[in-house]
């Protein structure tokens, strides 16, 4: 374990030990908690603590607020060679309320989830847009979104929350095994994490949105050691993080990825220097997702083009004077934002403004088309919706 993974490790089973100190006694000891619940609480009691906040913000003159209240589950497991390494399980739950009074937006957060805790999160709420507001230049606009009322969830066919995690520690510890069959492998460390996040959104517009989505992240290392030459080569696995259930490990060929890997470190340690000269250049996917994630994902959104986070992540050179005009490549070249694709780590059925996700041209044709907007910046480009 490298020293990267056991930070990341430790941490969550200190999270693990310190969450289980604040938690709700109830929340602690839900039986049959699987994604058919949202937590230990009802559609009824979800509904009733968001108008509090809601009815809150009307009285007190808010224009629009909304409330989320999120329960997140996190569980990972990892094995080396023939030993468990650590096992960690971690649980928040809180909620947050968002105003837009005097023009401006106020937003207030707690961890304790009881309607009176929420009164008071919603008044702190407004006194921010308050003093917010005195900064302001022009008023909050928010395009127009329909009012939902629905409950979505990622399609999993098996919960991984519910599975054993005997059967979960056997299929890791499986992996190692068959790793170090292969002649000169000395190391295989493999793990596997799970989250699932309970979300529910409701807004002053009518929204009443349910939704449990659910990621998988698979993971493996082999390494193989040449002791005379005092060297070592690593593989790990090609498999992405997805939003999938348990059986991402059931129709995955891990077993025979894993031997593969194997061979590969083994073949790694004679494998000739590349010699110089011109050559074809063969890009793999996970270089093309680095590059596109910098050079499209991050310049095309919008808060980003206007400058809203150059002390903070950085400027675009997608200014808004290229919109509908930059040549981003040849015709052939065709870029979607895609909040609906399946298994997508970004899928879900609504952002967080409750706005229904969707998948759209960022550039079209070769030509830069459109930016990734929210609910308060669309209006600046002359779209009358978000994107979600």
């Amino acid at each position: 374990m490298d020293r990267r993974k056991f930070i990341k490790a430790t941490a969550a089973t200190t999270a693990s030990v310190l969450f289980s100190e604040f938690l709700p006694h109830e929340l602690l000891n839900a039986k049959g908690n699987t994604t058919e619940h949202f937590g230990v609480m009802a559609e009824g009691d979800l509904k009733a603590l968001a108008d509090v906040a809601l009815n809150t913000a009307k009285a007190k003159g808010a224009s629009y607020a909304d409330i989320r209240i999120n329960r997140y589950n996190n569980q990972s497991v990892s094995t080396r060679e023939k030993r468990v390494i650590n096992i960690s399980n971690s649980e928040s739950f809180g909620f947050g309320v968002r105003v837009l009074a005097h023009g401006a937006w106020g937003f207030s957060a707690s961890n304790v989830v009881t309607k009176d805790e929420i009164r008071k999160v919603t008044i702190q709420a407004l006194s921010i847009s308050k003093a917010n507001s005195i900064l302001r230049k022009e008023a909050v606009q928010l395009a127009p979104v329909k009012a939902y009322v629905d409950t979505w969830k990622t399609p999993v066919k098996k919960d991984p929350f519910e599975v054993s995690m005997k059967e979960k520690v056997d299929f890791l510890l499986g992996l190692n095994a068959e790793a170090l069959k292969v002649k000169g492998v000395s190391f295989c460390s493999s793990s596997m994490s799970f989250v699932r996040e309970e979300k529910y959104f409701a807004s002053t517009e009518g929204s009443s949105i349910k939704q449990v989505i659910i990621r998988t992240d698979p993971s493996f290392t082999v390494t193989a050691v040449d002791l005379v030459n005092r060297q070592f080569q690593s593989r790990a696995t090609y498999a992405a993080p997805l939003s999938r259930g348990y059986e991402y490990f059931e129709e995955y060929p891990f077993l025979e990825e894993v031997k593969e890997a194997a061979e590969d470190a083994v073949a790694k340690l004679s494998a000739k220097s590349v010699e110089p000269g011109k050559r074809d250049l063969i890009l793999h996917p996970t270089n093309l997702w680095l590059t596109i994630h910098e050079s499209v994902g991050h310049p095309t959104e919008l808060d980003r083009a206007l400058g809203y986070e150059a002390n903070f992540a950085g400027t675009s050179f997608l200014t808004l004077d290229k919109l509908g005009k930059f040549k981003f490549g040849s015709e052939i070249v065709n870029l979607v934002a895609d909040k609906t694709q399946e298994f997508g780590l970004a899928t879900c059925g609504y952002d967080d403004d409750g706005e229904k996700t969707k998948r759209w041209h960022l550039v079209k044709d070769g030509i830069f088309v459109d930016y990734q907007t929210i609910r308060d910046k669309a209006h600046i480009i002359g779209r009358k919706e978000s994107h979600g």
